[in-house]
């Protein structure tokens, strides 16, 4: 036994150094899934990355929308996708955290079907109204739409997205009702809510709309004013304290990808996020750049999960 065990050993050395190392990752183009339609922020971003990765990485990284079902269709590709790399796709609020609340069943399951590489991106969310909404501050609206019930719509990227939660959010914590429309992107929503089709939306997409003068923004959800737009008071200091809404984006892999590609992808994607340029087209775009280790997307969907969980289960928010 003592000989047999000794071949045994000389065997699986000789076997180490005859199999061949794990080629250099990435040896072929990497795949960047984007569970939403072209043209948003997360195409827009997913399309930065792209860029700068290809050369960080010398191969190309080519974006491929997979939108539908609330991003349901484009994160059950990225679950079902070999752990090697290859394979890489966006998150955000409704793929990564409200979906498993919002449906009875889902094709994937956020929490374990999913290596976390990197938080990309936040912005902070804004209440936005038509002019007709006859409200200069929140406490106005509130009082509005306390005395209106019903009458007030809001407009949204879909049920479960994060402009949805954060509203649903707003009426538990204030006791206001308004009347969810989902759509499915929000250049159609905003293109209603310029229009008066629908009185207010929460988001930020809508700022640009508010600089010209056709919408009115009425606070920002935090305790602080946004830097990024001075003139426009917080909730914090309107009366309304504890409610910090941001909207983000992730990137994440499949379950089962190496610690040393997930710790690889996550430097690169931060080299990316603190470029200059990378920067500067971010706030033209309203989002400031995350980044950081992979723990720190894991806290954030963990508290997330925990909050809009409560949310939904209050507001009694479901899709087919």
């Amino acid at each position: 036994m003592k000989r047999l065990s000794a071949l045994m050993a000389v065997w699986l050395c000789l076997l180490c150094f005859t199999l061949p190392a794990r080629a250099e990752w990435p040896a072929r183009p990497v795949k960047l899934l984007v569970p939403l339609p072209p043209g948003g922020t997360a195409d827009s971003l997913a399309r930065i990355l792209a860029e700068k990765l290809a050369l960080i990485w010398n191969k190309p990284v080519v974006v491929e929308n997979r939108p539908g079902g609330n991003g349901i269709i484009g994160s059950e590709a990225l679950a079902r996708a070999a752990p090697d790399g290859y394979v890489i796709g966006m998150g955000n609020t409704t793929a990564q955290v409200s979906n498993a609340f919002v449906y009875s069943r889902l094709p994937y399951d956020p929490e374990r079907d999913f290596t976390p590489l990197a938080w990309l991106t936040s912005n902070p969310m804004f209440l936005i109204v038509h002019p007709s909404v006859p409200a200069r501050n929140l406490q106005e609206f509130i009082a509005y739409a306390k005395s209106h019930p019903g009458k007030l719509s809001y407009a949204s990227n879909g049920v479960g997205s994060s402009m949805h939660l954060a509203a649903a959010l707003l009426m538990q914590e204030t006791g206001i009702d308004m009347l969810h429309v989902p759509y499915k992107g929000m250049g159609a929503a905003v293109q209603d809510l310029v229009a008066g089709m629908v009185s207010a939306t929460v988001d930020i997409s809508s700022m640009n709309w508010v600089k010209q003068g056709k919408l009115r923004a009425l606070g920002v959800i935090s305790e602080s004013r946004y830097p990024g737009a001075p003139d426009v008071p917080s909730f914090g200091e309107q009366g309304l304290h504890g409610l910090e809404i941001i909207s983000w984006l992730s990137l994440h892999a499949p379950a089962g990808l190496p610690a040393d590609l997930q710790q690889r992808i996550n430097a690169d994607v931060n080299k990316v996020l603190a470029m200059p340029d990378v920067r500067s087209r971010l706030k033209a775009m309203d989002m400031d750049a995350a980044g950081g280790p992979p723990e720190r997307l894991t806290e954030l969907l963990h508290t997330e999960r925990q909050r809009y969980g409560a949310v939904i289960k209050a507001a009694g928010i479901h899709a087919e």
